[in-house]
């Protein structure tokens, strides 16, 4: 079961590469390209960065069963603030 896709705009390159660092680092998942998938333990990640627009994209599509996607983009929220994104 996919999980609500998490949107956020103000987003410049600095943060973009800051939260692409804080999830490769904290969960494993390697996003190198602006617009993309990848998977990781049962996790798969579907994100599209618009640089012009300075907004980004980012959806669980698949989970482990037993973690709700509250879990989840409670998660990405907090790579996102730490990584200086603007929340809201």
């Amino acid at each position: 079961m996919a999980c609500d896709p998490l949107s956020y705009s103000g987003v410049d390159a600095s943060s973009w590469a800051s939260l692409r660092e804080t999830i490769d680092g904290q969960y494993g998942i390697r996003i190198d390209t602006e617009t993309g998938e990848a998977s990781q333990r049962g996790f798969h990640l579907k994100w599209a960065y618009d640089p012009a627009a300075e907004t980004l994209e980012i959806q669980c599509l698949e989970k482990p069963f037993i973690i709700p996607c509250s879990v989840v983009n409670d998660y990405i929220n907090g790579a996102a603030e730490k990584a200086g994104l603007p929340l809201g």
